[in-house]
């Protein structure tokens, strides 16, 4: 009696990131496949996806006759959307060609922005202040654009105003008050964070604010 040449079986299929994985651009994804075949040949397997990219000489390769499971490292792609992921198994000496696949979600998170606490400092000719935006962050690790607005006090020239902590001298005692947007690189401007403000007082020597805390700036933009 001839013995009958049996396919590969795939056991097991799964990701770090769920039965259901959404990561955000650029992410890995470890992904995992449990294998066996009755008849104790090394398989094959072949990864195929709509986008992103496998870590190098993992998608094409061999499960010898010790291993039971083997791991690739998949790369989302900057371009957001939902990617399939296919795989093709085979032992190489049937016919019998194992077809199983993942689908993954690539999502764009906005950014977040976050300011130091409010401050009261005393002022004197030598006064100056250094706002703090190092706190905001993007969830998918994007490169990020800093927006500052000075929206009530005397006005005032930030130095560094692009970045996360721009500075300026103080003209004179009062309130100042800024708001903080940040963007990534991906969304570009249009798509910004949520805005948040941060407000200076600087007192004179008795303690008072003697500028004009409340006067509001309604030519930002000149």
């Amino acid at each position: 009696m001839l013995d009958r040449q049996q396919g590969p079986k795939l056991l097991d299929l799964r990701t770090d990131r769920g039965s259901d994985p959404s990561v955000g651009r650029g992410q890995e994804v470890q992904i995992t496949i449990v294998t066996d075949d009755p008849d104790n040949d090394e398989l094959d397997f072949r990864w195929i996806a709509t986008g992103g990219e496998f870590a190098a000489s993992r998608a094409d390769t061999l499960i010898d006759l010790f291993q039971d499971s083997v791991t690739v490292v998949w790369k989302a792609p900057i371009e957001p959307g939902v990617y399939e992921l296919f795989l093709e198994l085979g032992d190489g000496q049937s016919e019998i060609l194992v077809t199983s696949g993942v689908r993954i979600a690539v999502t764009q998170a906005p950014p977040i922005a976050v300011v130091g606490p409010d401050r009261e400092l005393g002022f004197h000719d030598e006064l100056r202040v250094i706002l703090d935006g190092t706190g905001s962050s993007d969830p998918d690790q994007d490169a990020l654009m800093y927006f500052w607005t000075q929206i009530s006090g005397p006005r005032v020239g930030l130095q560094n105003s692009s970045g996360p902590s721009p500075e300026f001298p103080v003209p004179a005692p009062a309130d100042y008050i800024f708001e903080l947007r940040v963007a990534d690189l991906i969304q570009g401007v249009g798509d910004t964070s949520n805005v948040v403000v941060t407000r200076v007082r600087v007192t004179d020597r008795t303690g008072r604010v003697t500028g004009s805390g409340l006067t509001r700036l309604l030519d930002r933009g000149h």
